[in-house]
């Protein structure tokens, strides 16, 4: 889960959520919380560069060993995923500073209780 949500304001007074911690957005959805929810069309492009990599590289594999799929492609491919959820949120929160974003408002988000 996310640990801290940091709230950036660009030059121009556009005001952005950022997370620390795993996205388990991307985790379950993919690309699509990238393309609907941030407009972040670098991180689509790396992520389906990345994937696409791994797919043709497990079918060169499978091609050379005479069988296609192999059990451990799905495997594969779900280390994949697993490593942009835990990679995504931190690599686009230090873009976003990099682009020019400053940091307003850092919360402790692991640590709320929901009051009814």
């Amino acid at each position: 889960m996310a640990d801290n949500q940091y709230l950036l304001k660009s030059d121009q007074g556009k005001i952005v959520k950022a997370y620390d911690g795993v996205s388990y957005t991307v985790f379950f959805f993919g690309p699509l919380p990238m393309l609907f929810f941030r407009r972040d069309f670098p991180g689509i492009i790396l992520l389906l560069i990345s994937v696409l990599t791994v797919i043709g590289f497990c079918v060169i594999v499978g091609l050379i060993r005479g069988y296609y799929p192999h059990p451990l492609d799905h495997f594969v491919g779900f280390c994949l995923v697993l490593a942009w959820s835990f990679f995504y949120n931190g690599w686009h929160r230090k873009r976003l500073l990099n682009e020019g974003y400053q940091v307003i408002e850092k919360q402790d988000i692991s640590r709320r209780v929901l009051v009814l």
